[in-house]
């Protein structure tokens, strides 16, 4: 993988005192007969070996396939378990007291260094605020019941997995915060993808509200460290009148490197007071190049 040593021993006979030269694009790496080397960046490289001894030279050559090195925040496993609320609504991890905030957050340490906290306003920190909770609520009908916002009407998370994550929030005329993860390590990388789906209770509410001509899209912008725009992307909820139904992949590579991603939702469904469907969507494996 990228960034990571590569040692190449090939078998000889015959080679007392020679001269080894490794080709690299016709460019020379090495002159032992082991090569090591460290490659910088992705793709399928030729590499040749040029033995040289009194009796003659003897060529070989090979492809080497490099890649980059990928970690996936799953959710799995008892810290993660920890940080699902129950009820899914007004429950004590996410809502506290209904006034003075809770302090939630997560934090995939020594893996992706992806860490999310809710968002904060009017001074305190609660889900309603916006923000990403960890849910394994599953096999919920389609509901306009806010009270099931954290449930999903599949049978598991990504590729059977117990726990994924809902996003809640989406800028408005009364809050610029809305849900976000961010590399707590502070280096900027490059997110490979996550997996997306609907929620039982977004899907319950565009059965009542969406036409054939509604939509509701996510999209993501990335910040680097200086809060300049790395690059955005975005993902259909709903469009044409049909919503997803299933863990789709969503491609995040068009954000570049950020720091932090930032996650807004918008839609044709509105009213006088604006965006008039839940702001809500979950998701699951993300991978990230690290």
């Amino acid at each position: 993988v990228i960034g990571e040593e590569f040692t190449l021993t090939p078998v000889y006979e015959n080679c007392d005192n020679a001269i080894y030269t490794w080709t690299l694009n016709e460019e020379v790496i090495g002159e032992e007969a082991t090569l090591t080397y460290t490659f910088e960046e992705a793709g399928i490289f030729p590499v040749s070996l040029s033995v040289e001894t009194e009796g003659g030279i003897a060529t070989a050559s090979t492809q080497i396939s490099v890649s980059y090195k990928y970690a996936v925040l799953t959710f799995e496993g008892e810290y993660w378990d920890a940080l699902v609320d129950d009820p899914q609504y007004g429950g004590p991890l996410l809502y506290g007291d209904m006034v003075s905030g809770v302090d939630y957050s997560w934090y995939d340490d020594g893996n992706t260094f992806l860490a999310s906290e809710l968002c904060e306003n009017y001074g305190a920190a609660i889900y309603w605020n916006g923000g990403h909770a960890i849910s394994n609520y599953v096999g919920q009908e389609a509901t306009g019941d806010y009270t099931l916002q954290l449930a999903i009407p599949l049978e598991s998370g990504h590729d059977g997995s117990k726990n994924f994550c809902v996003h809640n929030g989406y800028k408005s005329g009364s809050s610029i915060a809305t849900g976000y993860f961010y590399f707590k390590d502070g280096v900027g990388r490059t997110i490979e993808s996550m997996y997306v789906t609907n929620t039982s209770y977004y899907l319950g509410s565009f059965d009542v509200l969406g036409t054939e001509t509604d939509w509701t899209k996510i999209t993501a912008t990335g910040y680097d460290a200086e809060g300049e725009v790395t690059g955005t992307s975005e993902f259909y909820l709903s469009k044409d009148g049909e919503s997803v139904n299933e863990w789709t992949l969503w491609d995040l590579t068009g954000l570049g490197a950020p720091v932090k991603v930032e996650f807004d939702i918008t839609s044709s469904i509105v009213n006088e007071w604006g965006m008039a469907i839940p702001g809500y969507f979950a998701y699951d494996d993300v991978t990230v190049r690290m």
